[in-house]
């Protein structure tokens, strides 16, 4: 007969709800594409790695029920953090996917996103998304996140519940970025786009009988997919460094709730 003491317990379960809740928000493995059952097994195994990791560094108290549920919610705050970041880059790349496929025509041409919302996005964002998950994968930035989860248990304790303000302000600023990655990665298709509408508007004034849609309309689908082939070595190593910066954000975000704790 297996006796499962009360207080490791409550350390597993404090764990656990940090892993799951950033494997929930978190692009792919968060995505309702993963079965429920893989995400649970996922937290499942990643908690039980971590937990040793716990035992020697923290020691719970015994609490009461409501003082577990608001270390439970905690928790699960510090997760959705973590995995929050992550989020924010993907859907900085899925806006700009938006932007450009709506400036070269492929704005009516709409496809499921398994990798983040489950909803309706063009052509374009739908590649850009999935190039985007390739160099998560292939750059190891994804073990990066998972090794930033593992240095939170060492300074961040399960009983940690000092958000202030500050960190609020941080997710809001951090929020920010997804426009501005939206605009960074479709800014040379948007200034193509418009310089070609420019072009074919002035062709249009100066020969009458130029039929702007028979020609501007697929011109403009070329133009925007030869530059987007251009500028795809751009939007890989924007994304590269993306990730490299996402690695010192989990440090610094460790280390700022570290202070409060």
């Amino acid at each position: 007969m297996i006796i499962i003491h009360t207080r490791l317990l409550i350390e597993f379960i404090l764990i656990f709800f940090r892993v799951i809740a950033m494997i929930l928000i978190m692009p792919f493995v968060g995505s309702s594409a993963v079965p429920k059952w893989a995400k649970i097994g996922m937290a499942f195994f990643i908690s039980l790695t971590i937990y040793p990791l716990v035992v020697k560094t923290q020691i719970i108290p015994s609490m009461s029920f409501p003082a577990l549920v608001l270390f439970i919610l905690s928790q699960t705050l510090i997760g959705l953090i973590f995995g929050f970041l992550v989020l924010i880059i993907f859907t900085g790349v899925e806006l700009a996917g938006q932007f450009m496929g709506l400036q070269i025509g492929f704005g009516m041409i709409s496809l499921l996103n398994p990798l983040i919302s489950n909803q309706q996005v063009s052509l374009i964002a739908n590649m850009q998304n999935f190039i985007a998950l390739m160099i998560f994968i292939e750059t190891s930035a994804f073990f990066f996140v998972i090794e930033g989860l593992y240095k939170s248990f060492e300074t961040i304790p399960l009983t940690f519940i000092q958000f202030s303000p500050s960190i609020f302000k941080y997710l809001v600023l951090k929020a920010g970025d997804i426009f501005i990655i939206g605009f960074d990665l479709s800014i040379p298709i948007v200034i193509v786009a418009i310089l070609l509408n420019v072009i074919i508007a002035l062709m249009g004034r100066l020969a009458p009988q130029f039929n702007i849609f028979a020609v501007g309309f697929p011109l403009m689908i070329f133009v925007g997919l030869y530059i987007l082939y251009i500028a795809e070595p751009y939007f890989t190593d924007y994304i590269i460094q993306s990730f490299i910066h996402l690695r010192f954000e989990y440090y610094r975000l460790i280390n700022s709730l570290a202070l409060l704790s």
